[in-house]
C-alpha cells in the first residue's frame, strides 16, 4: 500500500472549504457519461450512540480510473451551504504516512485524529467509518431522541489526472442519528428479472442492439419495514415504506428514470451501435428514510 496521496488530499480538500464546482450542462439522469456518484449506504442505516458506521459508495467512472474518494462528516449544525467543513492543516501530517506499516494501535489513533478533523477516509487506503459519539443525543427529551440527529456525509471522488474543479464529483448523505424505536435499515434487491428470467448475480448477461428488455429488482422479504414517524402535530403515527428505484446505465435508452414499489420494473432498450459492447447497468433501491442499496449488471450487446 502507498503513502497517502499528500497533493491529492489537499487539492481536494481546497475545494471542499471553497465551495462547489461551477454548473456544468449535464445528460439526463440515468446516463453515465461522465464520473458519478450514484449512491450512498450507510451500515447501519439509522445507528443509535456509540454505534461505528461504514460507508460504500456507488462510484461509476467510465471514462477515467479513479484516484481517490474522499469522505468527510459533520453534524447538522456544523453543515453551512458548501457542505461540512474540514481541518485543511490536518493533511499537512499525512503525506508521509503508510497505513500498511503501521501498528493496529496507530491506525486507530490515526482514525481518531481524522475523524477530529471531519475526515471519515481516504479510499482506496482508509476505509470509511464514523464513530456516533455515546453522549450525541444528552439533554435531549424522548420524544427528539426518538426522531435523532443528522449526520451529514460529504463524498468527493477524484479520477486520474483531474486537470480541476470540472473533474471532480461531489456527493452528499444524510444518516439519522436516533434512539428510535423502530430505527431504519437498508433494503436489500434479492434477485433481478429480465423479461421475467431470474438472473444469477456476477454474470454477464448478452443482449441484441435495437431490442427491448425489462428489468425488474425484487426485494427481499425483510426491505419493507413498518415504522414509528412524528407528525407535525407531534403525534406518532404508523407507517410502511414505500421504496423506490432509479436506474442508470452507459447507452440505450430507458423508459423511465423511478419507479415505485411493486411497480418496480423499467423498459430498456439496447444501442443498436453501441461505442463499447460491454457496458453496466446499476438499480439503487431507496426508502425514504435514508437506507438503500443497488444491483449491478454487467451487460454485453451482441
Amino acid at each position: 500500500m502507498a503513502a497517502l496521496p499528500h497533493r491529492a488530499l489537499l487539492a481536494a480538500s481546497t475545494l471542499l472549504v471553497s465551495g462547489c464546482a461551477e454548473r456544468v450542462q449535464l445528460s439526463q439522469s440515468w446516463v453515465v457519461d461522465r464520473l458519478r456518484i450514484l449512491a450512498v449506504q450507510a451500515e447501519p442505516a439509522e445507528p443509535g450512540p456509540g454505534d461505528t458506521v461504514t460507508f460504500t459508495g456507488l462510484v461509476a467512472s467510465p471514462q477515467a480510473e479513479l484516484e481517490l474518494v474522499m469522505w468527510i462528516g459533520c453534524l447538522g449544525s456544523d453543515l453551512d451551504v458548501f457542505g461540512c467543513e474540514i481541518d485543511a492543516t490536518i493533511l499537512d501530517d499525512l503525506g508521509d504516512l503508510d497505513p500498511e506499516s503501521m501498528t493496529p494501535e496507530e491506525l486507530l489513533e490515526l482514525y481518531q485524529t481524522l475523524q477530529e478533523a471531519g475526515l471519515m477516509g481516504v479510499e482506496p487506503y482508509l476505509a470509511p467509518t464514523f464513530t456516533v459519539p455515546e453522549d450525541i443525543l444528552d439533554g435531549l427529551t424522548e420524544d427528539e431522541r426518538n426522531e435523532g440527529l443528522s449526520l451529514f456525509v460529504q463524498v468527493t471522488a477524484i479520477p486520474q489526472d483531474s486537470q480541476g474543479e470540472d473533474d471532480i464529483e461531489l456527493g452528499l448523505k444524510r444518516v439519522p442519528v436516533s434512539d428510535a424505536a423502530t430505527p431504519n435499515h437498508n433494503p436489500a434487491i434479492d434477485h433481478l428479472l429480465i423479461d421475467g428470467v431470474e438472473v444469477d448475480a456476477g454474470v454477464t448477461v448478452e443482449v441484441t442492439g435495437n431490442q427491448t428488455y425489462a428489468f425488474e429488482p425484487i426485494l427481499s422479504d425483510d426491505s419493507i419495514e413498518p415504522y414509528q414517524y412524528l407528525t407535525l402535530d407531534g403525534g406518532w403515527e404508523e407507517r410502511v415504506e414505500e421504496p423506490y428505484f432509479s436506474i442508470y446505465i452507459e447507452q440505450g435508452s430507458v423508459d423511465a428514470v423511478n419507479t415505485l414499489y411493486p411497480y418496480s420494473d423499467f423498459e430498456w432498450t439496447a444501442p443498436l451501435d453501441p461505442s463499447d459492447p460491454a457496458m453496466t447497468l446499476w438499480i439503487v433501491v431507496q426508502d425514504r428514510r435514508g437506507g438503500m442499496s443497488w444491483w449491478s449488471q454487467d451487460i454485453l450487446v451482441r
